[in-house]
């Protein structure tokens, strides 16, 4: 089985793929790390993304970035879509040193519940957890999607809009 694991930056994708790699016989493919290998701060394109996910996909694979859920594959099993309360993300995005602009875009597309949004354009199952508190209950949450018995959340942060845009007033 091949699982995308994505989420807005600061949601702790890497965190639970990390986890879930432990406890599982998963490998793990850092997109994010392949494609800014050696290079600048910038933008990448899609097919970049996609190329890059063919080069390396596997068997028995989590694939994680920001941008894993645009993967085009049919490989991919599912996507477990991390979100985080904005607010808290915020903070989070904060004390990774991130500037004032790119914490209130980042915020803010979490609470329009903008990749979600975008993972169910591309056609894939998307299943939802919220991880704003706790990672093990994350986990926990995660394996039981992949052992087939899991249900993703309902997770909705668009009446948080209006205090993301408080926020950075």
């Amino acid at each position: 089985m091949i699982i995308a694991i994505s989420g807005t930056p600061g949601t702790g994708k890497h965190t639970l793929a990390k986890e879930l790699a432990r406890k599982t016989d998963y490998d793990i493919l850092d997109l994010n790390g392949i494609l800014k290998k050696g290079k600048k701060e910038r933008e990448v394109t899609l097919k970049e993304v996609n190329d890059a996910f063919q080069k390396n996909k596997k068997n028995n694979l989590l694939v994680v970035s920001h941008l894993s859920h645009f993967i085009r594959s049919k490989s991919i099993d599912f996507v477990i879509l991390l979100r985080t309360n904005p607010l808290i993300l915020a903070r989070r995005l904060e004390k990774r040193g991130y500037k004032k602009e790119k914490i209130y875009d980042n915020a803010l597309f979490e609470a329009m519940n903008g990749t979600y949004a975008e993972a169910l354009q591309m056609g894939k199952k998307v299943f939802q957890i919220d991880n704003t508190n706790n990672i093990n209950n994350t986990v926990k949450k995660a394996m039981s999607i992949i052992s087939g018995k899991g249900k993703g959340e309902n997770v909705d942060f668009s009446g948080k809009i209006l205090k993301v845009e408080k926020m950075f007033k």
